[in-house]
């Protein structure tokens, strides 16, 4: 899969609002749980002149160029010059590997629709195995290998855990502007979701690291045998095996190996070319 082909237009409504995240006062407090890269949790203020140069450069564009007959993947490719500039810049600050990481988290949390449902597959299996010992009919018992592991991701896949984030991040997320009122369904703003769904997926994945890095691969095939049946009894869809078996089960992160903006040229190299 090439860079380019990452881009669509309909990837405009995430992106900027995603990498809006580290520069809102409100949302600071949940920037460690959310799975961003440590550098920038730990200096936000590096990316708030960076995000704000981009979405200035990104409207202005969009208001210079005439969209009414504008050809299929435009918006898409507007949107990667903006945004590769911005990770060119923060990788100047930061380093590449921390603006790469940016990059990917974007991509994991907000843009791979078959990471959401397989990070939301396993909270529920993980959820169901972590319950006391035949306390749900529908409860199959986890592999031996996997019990001892259970007591360390309670906390991480656990309904109240994942409750007490959504109810958080509601009470000090700001409501919605006045204009929007009366076109949109939520009570919040869209970053509001963002965070939540962020740091929930977020847990999840330490989950599946944490079980990842105590197993061997054996033991591993041995968990997903077992979700593969725990899943069928608890996802009632004809689009079962959402886990994706054991892709997800890994210490990497998913989307860990997807092409980035770096491995194309510059956009200083672009312009002297």
């Amino acid at each position: 899969m090439k860079s380019e082909s990452l881009w669509q237009d309909s990837d405009e409504v995430y992106w900027l609002p995603a990498l809006s995240l580290p520069t809102l006062l409100w949302a600071r407090p949940f920037l460690p749980m959310m799975g961003l890269p440590r550098a920038l949790v730990e200096q936000p203020e590096v990316w708030e002149p960076l995000y704000a140069k981009a979405v200035v450069e990104h409207e202005t564009r969009l208001q210079m160029q005439n969209w009414a007959h504008r050809m299929q993947g435009e918006r898409g490719e507007l949107l990667r010059q903006v945004i590769t500039k911005a990770l060119f810049d923060l990788a100047a600050q930061l380093g590449q590997e921390v603006a790469i990481d940016l990059e990917r988290w974007v991509r994991r949390h907000f843009l791979c629709n078959e990471v959401t449902s397989a990070l939301s597959a396993w909270r529920l299996v993980l959820r169901t195995a972590c319950y006391p010992p035949n306390s749900r009919c529908n409860q199959i018992p986890p592999p031996a290998v996997l019990v001892p592991i259970l007591p360390q991701i309670t906390n991480l896949v656990s309904f109240e855990r994942i409750n007490e984030i959504y109810v958080t991040v509601e009470r000090v997320a700001p409501p919605l502007l006045d204009e929007q009122v009366p076109h949109e369904t939520m009570e919040h703003c869209f970053e509001a979701t963002l965070v939540s769904q962020a740091a929930t997926q977020a847990l999840t994945i330490k989950a599946l690291q944490t079980i990842a890095s105590k197993l061997n691969d054996q033991e591993r095939k041995e968990v997903v045998k077992w979700a593969l049946v725990q899943e069928a009894t608890l996802i009632y869809s004809r689009d079962q095996q959402k886990l994706c078996r054991d892709k997800y089960l890994r210490i990497e992160p998913p989307c860990f190996d997807v092409p980035s903006v770096f491995d194309l040229p510059s956009p200083d190299d672009t312009k002297s070319g």
